[in-house]
């Protein structure tokens, strides 16, 4: 029921350092951007709730408490560009993702011909792909 995704993005730190006169450009750390996914809204709302739960878990709505080991509430994912045919070109596997937000439905009589979908984001550790591990 996934409708899109993206392929992830990194980006390396520049650490500048002066020396004579000069800036030196050393590496820094990496960091890993957000994925965010949209995701078709079945009748039965099967996903949506998961995504739910999976986020009261991690912080519930009324006691405001929740999961503290990453290891409860972290999930490791993949998503796999395909060709026309659906051979698989490219893996992404995400390693210790969580979602952070679940956007909203819109409820209107004024949307026809239109089908019900939501994004997530998630949080990412880290990614892997079937190039670089």
């Amino acid at each position: 029921m996934c409708k899109t995704a993206q392929l992830p993005g990194s980006t390396v730190g520049v650490v500048p350092v002066q020396y004579f006169g000069r800036e030196l450009k050393f590496v820094g750390n990496r960091t890993f951007q957000d994925w965010t996914i949209t995701v078709i809204n079945d009748e039965d709302f099967v996903i949506r709730n998961a995504f739910e739960r999976w986020m009261n878990r991690i912080n519930q709505h009324r006691a405001n408490t929740g999961l503290t080991n990453p290891v409860d509430y972290q999930a490791d994912m993949e998503v796999a560009q395909l060709d026309k045919n659906g051979r698989e070109l490219k893996v992404y596997n995400f390693r210790g993702t969580f979602p952070t937000a679940v956007s909203a439905i819109d409820l209107s009589y004024e949307s026809t011909d239109a089908i019900e979908e939501f994004t997530v984001e998630l949080q990412v550790q880290y990614w892997e792909s079937d190039t670089t591990s």
